[in-house]
């Protein structure tokens, strides 16, 4: 592969048998595309979009991802605690992000829309003015995650701790605030 592309569409692409390494994409769009167990090592992803991809186990270390939005796509076990955390900015929407982490990793102003977020471990994360919209956050980790003014409002399924995160001007529903209360085995009617 090249070591730039500008503005290109990838369209059934599959990255499987290969590896990325230097490589930078500006404005480019990826539908339809395989990265499942890919290796992509110090590359750039900059305004580009990931529509019906599959990153399932995909190593992204020391790549940067900046203002990218993945669209009704799998990222099953990515550890987007290895990534270039230089201005990082990534959007999901519909996507399925079960068993990955963001261990440790600065990811302010994140959001997650109508997205399957199971076993994902946000420990020690800082997620300040993140939104998660519709999300089920099923068996997720919130060990001292910074959740500063995210909003949970319409997300379900989660168990957060009120003495292990920081949680100031964070926003819940009265449907949803059982999550916080769990650990105190208070009944919510």
């Amino acid at each position: 592969m090249s070591d730039y592309y500008d503005s290109e569409t990838f369209n059934k692409v599959d990255f499987t048998s290969e590896q990325l390494s230097s490589t930078d994409f500006d404005s480019c769009t990826f539908k339809n595309c395989d990265f499942s167990n890919f290796h992509i090592n110090n590359s750039e992803f900059v305004e580009c979009e990931f529509i019906d991809c599959n990153f399932s186990n995909t190593s992204i270390k020391e790549t940067g991802f900046k203002e990218v939005h993945f669209i009704n796509s799998k990222l099953i076990g990515i550890k987007f605690f290895e990534v270039n955390p230089f201005l990082l900015r990534i959007n999901f929407s519909g996507c399925q992000l079960d068993f990955s982490s963001f261990y440790q990793l600065k990811m302010n102003n994140f959001q997650f829309v109508d997205c399957r977020i199971l076993e994902v471990d946000f420990s020690a994360a800082d997620a300040k003015d993140s939104y998660f919209d519709d999300c089920d956050l099923s068996g997720s980790i919130f060990n001292e995650t910074n959740l500063e003014d995210v909003n949970f409002k319409t997300s379900s399924n989660f168990f957060i701790d009120l003495e292990t995160n920081n949680l100031k001007g964070a926003v819940f529903s009265k449907d949803n605030v059982a999550g916080l209360l769990m650990k105190y085995k208070v009944k919510v009617e």
